[in-house]
C-alpha cells in the first residue's frame, strides 16, 4: 500500500489517504495526460513505464486497465496501450450529449431554487488556482464544478449518462490549455455560470451554458486542426 498526502499549506497537519499501488500508479497515469505530457495517441510502453513508475509490470498492467475502463487509454492490438485519440466527431458528439444532459441539469436545480454547495466550492478553488499551477489544477475543480450541477439534479440516469462521457471530457480539457492566458479566465467563465444559477435566471443559465460549451467545441476544432496541419507539414517535410 502506498499513502498519498493531500495538498495542504505548511505548518498544517497532514493527512494521509491510503491508496493502493495499483491506484496510486493509475493516478500519477492519470495526472500525465491530464497536464499534457503524455498526449493523445502517446504509447505507453510497459517495460519503460513500470521503470519509470518503479512498480512491478503486472501492477502497471492493472494500473493501465483502470484508466483504460475511464476511457482515458486504449488497447491497439498490435500497438498496445496508448492515450486516447478524440477526432472531430468524437468531440462534436460527446458535447451535443454534454450540453443536453447540463442545460437539463441546471433546469431541473433552477425550477427546484437549490444551488449545490459542491458548485461554489469549486469556483473558489478556480478562483485560488495560482497561474503557475499544472493544468490539472484547473481540471479537477472545472470538472467538479459541472460534476456538481450534475449530481444535484438527482437523477440517477443524467449522472450515469455523464459518467459515459466523463474521461472525454478530461480529455477534451487537455487540448484546451493553450487558449487560456490565465486560470482566472476559466475561474471568471464558472463565476458567470454559477452567479446565474444563484440568481434563478433559467434563460440566461441556459444560453450562458450553451454559449460555454459552444466555444469549448470551438476551440477544440481549432486546435485539432492546428495539429493535423503541423502532422501534415511534418510529414512533407
Amino acid at each position: 500500500m502506498e499513502a498519498a498526502a493531500a495538498q495542504t499549506q505548511p505548518g498544517e497537519t497532514i493527512h494521509l489517504n491510503t491508496v493502493s499501488t495499483v491506484d496510486a500508479a493509475a493516478n500519477v497515469l492519470r495526472q500525465l495526460i491530464l497536464d499534457g505530457e503524455l498526449a493523445p495517441g502517446s504509447r505507453l510502453r510497459e517495460t519503460e513505464f513500470a521503470e519509470r513508475l518503479g512498480i512491478a509490470r503486472h501492477t502497471f498492467r492493472a494500473a493501465t486497465q483502470v484508466l483504460i475502463g475511464e476511457g482515458m487509454l486504449r488497447r491497439e492490438p498490435h500497438r498496445g496501450v496508448q492515450v486516447t485519440v478524440l477526432n472531430a466527431e468524437d468531440i462534436l458528439d460527446t458535447f451535443r450529449l454534454r450540453t443536453a444532459l447540463e442545460t437539463e441539469a441546471v433546469r431541473i436545480l433552477i425550477a427546484e431554487g437549490r444551488v449545490p454547495d459542491s458548485a461554489r466550492q469549486a469556483v473558489d478553488e478556480l478562483s485560488a488556482v495560482p497561474d503557475n499551477a499544472p493544468w490539472r489544477d484547473v481540471v479537477e475543480p472545472d470538472m467538479r464544478f459541472h460534476r456538481a450541477i450534475i449530481d444535484a439534479a438527482n437523477s440517477p440516469r443524467i449522472s450515469r449518462a455523464y459518467a459515459g462521457v466523463q474521461a472525454e471530457i478530461q480529455l477534451c480539457m487537455v487540448h484546451l490549455r493553450p487558449h487560456y492566458e490565465r486560470p482566472s479566465q476559466v475561474a471568471d467563465e464558472h463565476t458567470e455560470l454559477l452567479a446565474a444559477i444563484v440568481d434563478g435566471d433559467a434563460n440566461l443559465a441556459d444560453e450562458l451554458f450553451r454559449r460555454h460549451l459552444a466555444e469549448a467545441v470551438q476551440n477544440l476544432s481549432s486546435a485539432l486542426a492546428a495539429g493535423e496541419g503541423r502532422d501534415a507539414k511534418e510529414v512533407i517535410l
